[in-house]
């Protein structure tokens, strides 16, 4: 029997194999059209069908990409400096606790950590809103030219009645072709400025927060101890720590740990040894998910876990599911929240809470409206 005092209503694992697929290295500029095929395990006689069937799919492929229509410019994409609220868009989300509410929970974390229980806990919670028919591809592509990331991603699980549309800032874990193993935590969280004076002014001010400077070195530190478990002896180490982030509608502090991966170890044991992301959990890990399970109404489900791709020569590269939208059943859940520690304030930790989730909540309801403008046009 689950452990968990709740149960997630979407699945807790879903896994694809994919053959034929378009990689697009946005660094060089260099788009591959890649087809995996098992020749070993192909008969003489069909090998060369198979190997047909492959260069016609290649084929087919790169002319459709040869056709595709130019996409904005970068100066047609560029965001501007508006601060968002949620003035007109808390309303048409309805939200798992209320202010009080979530205020009450933060001081019970603080409780915790004052009785030694943990040393930082990440409390989140859920904004949730029934929709009617989406195009969940177009939501996404919108979402993605509001508030672009590195790791976002779009999936669509059909039997699941499922979709994914991640604009997530952060990098849970990689291993790559060298055995190094490297972890992105975002730690420390702060509004985009209306102008650049207040914009610079904003980047000060969260550059020399100690309270955002204390969330982000404890989880450093647990990470350091998650990838310890499966490093070589002292190779763990940390080569960029609070380096400042900037997205569209807020900035972060994001710091690198790395090591290098043990021989005897595999990538499935690095993911396991390091599974749930410690930005996303607390220090210690183990009790802070027990605290957290029992303030928290609902399992975080997608939420706060990874998307990603294991490859045939064992690297991955797994992001942290946060800034996302999962569609299940024709409604719509955004999951957001924020680490508490001893120098939390309430106040401030649900508005942080409400700064992180408004991008989406702005960027579903825009896209909604848009979508009843076209469709009411004859």
């Amino acid at each position: 029997m689950s452990p968990n005092s709740h149960i997630s209503e979407t699945p807790d694992a879903c896994f694809f194999f994919v053959d034929q697929f378009v990689a697009i290295d946005h660094t060089n500029h260099d788009v591959y059209i890649l087809s995996v095929c098992d020749h070993a395990s192909t008969s003489s006689t069909g090998r060369s069908g198979h190997v047909r069937s492959e260069r016609s799919w290649l084929d087919e492929t790169e002319a459709k990409l040869l056709n595709l229509k130019m996409m904005a410019s970068e100066k047609d994409r560029k965001t501007q400096f508006v601060p968002l609220t949620l003035a007109d868009y808390d309303e048409a989300f309805s939200m798992e606790k209320s202010r009080s509410e979530y205020l009450e929970d933060v001081k019970r974390c603080m409780a915790y950590i004052n009785d030694g229980e943990s040393y930082e806990l990440c409390l989140t919670m859920q904004m949730k809103k029934k929709i009617k028919k989406l195009d969940a591809l177009g939501l996404y592509l919108y979402l993605r030219a509001k508030n672009p990331a590195p790791y976002a991603a779009w999936l669509h699980f059909s039997d699941e009645d499922l979709f994914i549309c991640s604009s997530s800032p952060e990098r849970f874990l990689r291993l790559d072709r060298d055995c190094v193993l490297e972890a992105k935590p975002i730690k420390g969280t702060i509004a985009r400025g209306s102008s650049r004076d207040k914009d610079d002014h904003q980047k000060w001010l969260l550059q020399n927060s100690e309270k955002d400077q204390a969330e982000n070195l404890m989880i450093v530190d647990l990470l350091r101890n998650d990838l310890g478990r499966v490093c070589e002896p002292g190779s763990v180490h940390v080569p960029r720590l609070m380096e400042l982030e900037t997205y569209a509608t807020v900035h972060t502090l994001v710091s690198t740990i790395r090591g290098k991966k043990r021989k005897d170890v595999s990538s499935v044991a690095c993911v396991r040894a390091a599974f749930p992301g410690g930005s996303m959990t607390g220090a210690p890990k183990r009790r802070s998910v027990e605290i957290l399970d029992s303030l928290e109404d609902s399992s975080r489900g997608i939420y706060s876990g990874c998307i990603g791709f294991f490859s045939y020569n064992q690297t991955f590269d797994l992001n942290i599911v946060i800034r996302t939208i999962v569609i299940h059943k024709n409604e719509a859940s955004i999951g957001a929240g924020g680490a508490i520690v001893a120098l939390s304030k309430p106040v401030d930790e649900y508005e942080e809470t409400m700064l992180k989730a408004s991008a989406l909540m702005k960027a579903m309801v825009e896209y909604e409206s848009l979508s009843e403008d076209s469709s009411s046009i004859v």
